[in-house]
């Protein structure tokens, strides 16, 4: 419940600032443009609530197609204008000539819809007024930068501390699922229960895609961020530390169907069955001591330890000598069995 309220809390404060840097920017891109002569200031506002995205880059990459398009929208119209009535069929001949490029072109859908608005506009208002077509380049411009600049050093979003919390919780629910899946091989391997253990690993994929999506968006926030300090390097780390945990899910969706499989035969004995679960739970312990000791270290990188330190986990399990020079030999043969397996099964 707490940390639902702090989300909504800090979702509610991000949600605040934008507003702030919008309308600051709305009202600065105005009165410039008006400054510099222009008889349509609205635009250059326009060109700020369009432009600022959820991060600097989206907003920089997001301004430069607005730009692109007016432009490539005003060469297309100015060009014809003068010989055609305003109607809505030669509007619509007019879009399609001036979409079409871009397309052939497999230019960014945004620019081909600023060519399409700009299209609309200039064609429009041009016969209303002789100043519309450089007024709509210039408060274009003047829009975008501002939209850039205010974005980018009034509190410039920076998503890392969000990667982080979803790195978290993956984390403890993967030391969840390694304690639920020793209990099941420590109790015989239920079918049942088994069923329920394949809910929660296709339950932990979905958030491991959620991780691996908050990160990218970490990723892109620093970027054109004045602020960063030491986040990106706090990043790589936990990116290194997700690289793991991956690695962990992995290990426990591949050996669940082995366990089961090994349960219905009659070569799994109780000793097995403990120091498989002891070994799960060992893995588990480990993860969950390193996910305790971050919330410590996220202000100073330079102490944050990078991924598991996995030197104090023990191999529970040993395998004769003999058998040695054969484990990869049975590891692929065992794979190999289980996907022409599962392959029959799909047939049927």
């Amino acid at each position: 419940m707490k940390k639902n309220i702090g989300t909504q809390k800090t979702g509610l404060l991000k949600g605040l600032i934008l507003i702030t840097k919008i309308s600051l920017a709305s009202g600065v891109s105005w009165e410039l443009s008006k400054m510099l002569g222009s008889n349509h200031p609205y635009l250059a506002p326009l060109t700020v609530i369009l432009s600022i995205q959820e991060t600097v880059q989206h907003s920089a990459i997001y301004a430069f197609y607005r730009i692109i398009g007016t432009i490539f929208g005003i060469a297309v119209t100015i060009f014809i204008i003068s010989h055609l009535a305003i109607n809505g069929w030669t509007i619509g001949l007019l879009l399609l000539g001036g979409m079409l490029l871009p397309v052939i072109l497999r230019v960014h859908k945004t620019i081909i819809h600023q060519v399409a608005l700009t299209i609309l506009l200039v064609f429009v208002f041009v016969h209303k007024t002789n100043y519309y077509v450089s007024d709509r380049i210039k408060d274009t411009i003047i829009g975008a930068l501002i939209a850039v600049i205010i974005h980018m050093v009034i509190f410039p979003p920076n998503y890392v501390k969000e990667a982080q919390q979803t790195l978290r919780q993956f984390g403890f629910h993967l030391v969840q699922l390694l304690e639920k899946t020793a209990h099941w091989v420590n109790t015989n391997c239920d079918p049942v229960k088994g069923q329920h253990l394949r809910a929660d690993i296709t339950q932990l994929l979905q958030e491991l895609h959620q991780v691996q999506k908050d990160f990218r968006m970490a990723e892109k926030s620093l970027k054109l961020n004045p602020f960063v300090k030491n986040k990106k390097q706090l990043l790589k780390q936990n990116e290194q530390f997700l690289s793991q945990l991956k690695t962990g899910y992995t290990y426990i969706s591949n050996i669940l169907d082995t366990f089961s499989d090994w349960s219905k035969t009659d070569f799994i004995s109780k000793i097995d069955q403990q120091q498989w679960a002891i070994q799960l739970q060992m893995i588990g312990t480990y993860i969950e001591k390193q996910l305790k000791e971050e919330p410590a270290n996220y202000q100073d990188p330079t102490i944050f330890k990078s991924g598991l330190d996995l030197s104090s986990i023990l191999v529970q399990i040993n395998i004769s000598s003999e058998l040695e020079p054969y484990r990869y030999q049975l590891s692929l043969y065992n794979d190999t069995l289980k996907f022409i397996q599962g392959l029959r099964k799909g047939q049927q």
